[in-house]
């Protein structure tokens, strides 16, 4: 798949399984041209986005949520995830810098799951986590709630954009806990943060400089906890549509105890990034 805009090259490809254990899927994957008025949600059931063109003048936002579904109603939070952030991003992308956006979409999103539960729709306690990417010319930011992840191969190399809201990750920063140790540990699917767990929400934002050639892939923890980082780094060598292909197969060979998904993002020409005004039109840009 490709998108073009007038300076920013983009294709991209989505996949999402259910897996051998669970009986559905409660992962959600979106995006959304930054300057139109529609926006694609992955449906319920197991899809692959493919062959889709999108073009766009401002650039792309891509989501993953996965609802967790200890609570009830996980998919329809992880639903109301995407579907808020990426109509908050879209229609308030021009109103000031793309991190504050997608600060919002976050709220946005935290309080449509809240409503939601609050007035009987899903699981009364129902959450998800986020991740959001955003790709402008020549600049990527991204917010993020939970432990979906966000990795970029970069010349080569394989980076977490990403860090996970979970009370194993707290354990190991404190370094109570080995890495060996974080494996297998009970409270690894424990998170501290969601997206509607309450009434507000904290959201991770970071803001980096986007290059040509840049590979970003945005997934689950049904996925990242099943593979390793050097098999992500080679998968994300081959296109996009095969990399979501074979990082999926790797979690269903590997057991598929829960819902897998992968969306990766190639960056064909990342575009420059508009300039600053400078001294007094500042004061009037």
């Amino acid at each position: 798949m490709q998108a073009v805009t007038a300076s920013l090259a983009v294709e991209y490809a989505g996949l999402s399984v259910s897996g051998h254990v669970r009986d559905h899927n409660e992962d959600r994957i979106g995006w959304a041209a930054l300057d139109g008025d529609t926006a694609f949600v992955m449906p319920a059931q197991e899809y692959t986005l493919e062959q889709a063109v999108a073009t766009s003048e401002q650039g792309l936002v891509f989501a993953v949520a996965d609802g967790l579904g200890g609570y009830g109603g996980g998919d329809v939070a992880a639903g109301l995830a995407v579907e808020a952030c990426l109509d908050h991003t879209q229609k308030n992308v021009g109103s000031g810098r793309v991190s504050g956006t997608l600060r919002g979409a976050f709220n946005r999103a935290n309080q449509a799951i809240f409503d939601a539960a609050i007035g009987g729709r899903g699981g009364r306690k129902m959450q998800s986590t986020l991740s959001a990417l955003a790709i402008t010319p020549g600049e990527a930011h991204l917010a993020h709630v939970g432990d979906s992840r966000v990795y970029r191969r970069h010349h080569g190399e394989l980076e977490v954009l990403t860090s996970d809201h979970s009370q194993v990750m707290e354990l190991l920063r404190m370094h109570i806990i080995t890495p060996e140790q974080a494996i297998d540990h009970p409270a690894r699917y424990a998170l501290t943060r969601s997206v509607g767990g309450d009434i507000t929400v904290r959201v991770d934002i970071r803001s980096e400089r986007l290059d040509s050639g840049d590979t970003f892939l945005l997934c689950s923890d049904g996925l990242w906890s099943n593979v390793t980082a050097s098999e992500i780094t080679d998968a994300l060598a081959h296109p996009p549509a095969d990399a979501c292909e074979r990082l999926v197969k790797l979690a269903l060979d590997r057991g598929g105890d829960d819902n897998a998904t992968a969306m990766v993002i190639r960056v064909r020409e990342a575009g420059q990034r508009p300039e600053s005004p400078q001294g007094w039109r500042r004061l009037f840009s």
